[in-house]
């Protein structure tokens, strides 16, 4: 009989013992390279937004939380801890840095949107209040004055005080919503600026991630000092053209303006210029009340009487009661701004041609403390306490607009007027500001040119730099497109500007006590200016309309 032989075979042992040693300590080589990437996965579902109530995906009429007609993230309910937008502002920007613009439109979109169709942001819109041009696209954008003239090749220098970003040249895209700076109007430290040079750029010493926390602080109301650093500095510098609006008004006293004095109704700017809202208080528009020359329609820009009531009431049984119910054809700014510049000094006449010359030392006004002259701009004159310039106005303007109207044919050339006069039934008397100047001009064709003065976007041979005139007023003619002749000589200039700030105290109001010699002697007034020979009180006549 065979014997079966039940243990292993010598084969399977060795099989085994080379199993073994190889899953213990084989060898191992190199990686192989890695695969192509598979193809990418079905997009996931998209998140729930914050105002989906019931999570279904669809803007419902219920979900519109603050009835402003439109389903958004201003309908989202925040936890009640930091329900508030100063709390949740800051708490959201503790936990994220501040990216620029886009970090304010990951919630605030339709407001970017709303504010590029504004004329703050455009610098242009219908021009309703320009006379002649009434259907027409103008503005600052195309408008020629007696202080740094124009914006054309100038952008990157003037748009310092643009609200938005990187407004450097002619070709700027004012569709791009994340070119807004909703820091100009929203920052609530006091230490947002923008720098001189970077067309409408901050420098970079602004903490922008401690403004971004600051901007729910107060309701993100603009604050007079946000307002004030473009207003006041316009021209140049504090207070050199508007004569009213100086930075001495951010914390200034009842003496020299009862509205915004902190001793008296201490108002900020937009609790005149406002924006538009709803009968319910919420906001419609970003567009700003009280633009002068277009965008009339925009925003909420109120009025003396919408505060004071009507001027008779208010006046009776007063001083000047007589006064107000004699003379209807005055505005209330006329007696109630008896001077503009009463803090701070402002410019009344700008010499162009002096320019370009190396002063040493540099003269002073002996009175302001003010120079009298730059190199870059010419000549100046400086006063305090100016008395207001008065016309009859109806809300029109003349203004030289550029490729429009811009060639002259008297001197000095009016760069911006009243467009009425006392003919004209509508219209009341109001103050302005009166500057003088000289200016450059195509000495063949009496165009008002447009002089390239700072940095190369506009040119190669800005003035600031060359200080060749026939070189800068080539670069800018092209950049606005004017006919330059080759030819240039310097004209007189004036210009008027609207004052409606610096609301002195009652008791300096003109007339005050029945004075009639606050404008009835002297001369304080420019009678012919308002159709009349001479003083009226003392024999002045004027045709009848």
């Amino acid at each position: 009989m065979k014997r079966i032989n039940n243990a292993p075979s010598a084969r399977w042992l060795g099989a085994c013992a080379v199993a073994l040693l190889l899953s213990l300590g084989g060898c191992s080589g190199d990686d192989g390279d890695d695969g192509e990437d598979g193809l990418a996965g079905a997009p996931g579902t998209d998140g729930i937004s914050c105002w989906d109530l019931n999570e279904n995906g669809v803007a419902d009429a219920n979900e519109d939380t603050n009835n402003d007609g439109v389903v958004d993230v201003l309908d989202c309910q925040q936890p009640p801890s930091i329900g508030d937008a100063e709390s949740l502002h800051a708490a959201f920007f503790a936990d994220r840095p501040y990216e620029g613009t886009e970090s304010c439109l990951a919630c605030h979109g339709e407001v970017g949107d709303d504010l590029l169709t504004t004329g703050h942001f455009k610098w242009e819109g219908v021009a309703t209040n320009l006379e002649g041009v009434e259907g027409e696209i103008h503005g600052k954008n195309d408008i020629i004055n007696n202080f740094c003239v124009a914006v054309a090749s100038n952008e990157a220098r003037c748009t310092q005080c643009h609200i938005g970003y990187d407004y450097a040249d002619g070709n700027y895209d004012f569709g791009d919503r994340t070119k807004v700076d909703c820091f100009a109007c929203h920052d609530q430290t006091g230490t947002y600026v923008k720098a001189p040079t970077l067309a409408g750029r901050p420098p970079a010493s602004v903490d922008l991630q401690a403004v971004a926390q600051s901007v729910g602080a107060n309701g993100g109301v603009p604050t007079r000092q946000s307002c004030l650093f473009c207003h006041a500095n316009a021209g140049g510098g504090d207070n050199v053209k508007h004569g009213d609006l100086s930075s001495d008004l951010i914390a200034t006293t009842r003496e020299f303006d009862v509205h915004m004095g902190t001793d008296g109704a201490d108002l900020s700017c937009v609790d005149c210029h406002g924006v538009e809202r709803d009968a319910s208080g919420a906001m419609m528009s970003h567009g700003i009340g009280g633009m002068p020359y277009h965008s009339v329609d925009e925003g909420d820009m109120k009025q003396c009487t919408d505060c004071h009531g009507d001027s008779a009431n208010i006046h009776a049984g007063s001083s000047v009661q007589t006064t107000v119910t004699t003379h209807s054809r005055l505005a209330c700014q006329v007696c109630h701004i008896p001077a503009i510049a009463r803090a701070l000094p402002t410019k009344t006449e700008w010499f162009w041609e002096d320019a370009g010359q190396d002063i040493d030392p540099i003269p002073v006004d002996p009175v302001t403390g003010k120079a009298t002259y730059d190199k870059k701009k010419g000549t100046f004159a400086w006063a305090t306490n100016v008395r207001p310039e008065l016309r009859f106005f109806d809300g029109k303007w003349n203004k030289t607009l550029i490729n429009v109207n811009d060639q002259y044919t008297s001197v000095p050339v009016d760069l911006g007027s009243p467009a009425t006069d006392y003919t004209n039934p509508d219209a009341k008397i109001y103050p302005f500001k009166k500057l003088v100047g000289s200016q450059p001009a195509d000495a063949n064709n009496n165009t008002i040119l447009v002089p390239h003065l700072f940095g190369t976007a506009g040119g190669p041979n800005p003035y600031w730099g060359t200080y060749d005139w026939n070189l800068a007023l080539a670069d800018g003619a092209l950049a606005a497109g004017q006919e330059y002749t080759g030819e240039y000589e310097f004209v007189d200039t004036v210009s008027l500007w609207s004052v409606n700030h610096e609301i002195a105290p009652k008791e300096m109001a003109l007339g005050m006590g029945g004075d009639c010699s606050d404008c009835h002697s002297g001369e304080q007034i420019d009678w012919a200016a308002l159709g009349w020979s001479a003083d009226p009180a003392f024999g002045g006549t004027r045709p009848s309309p």
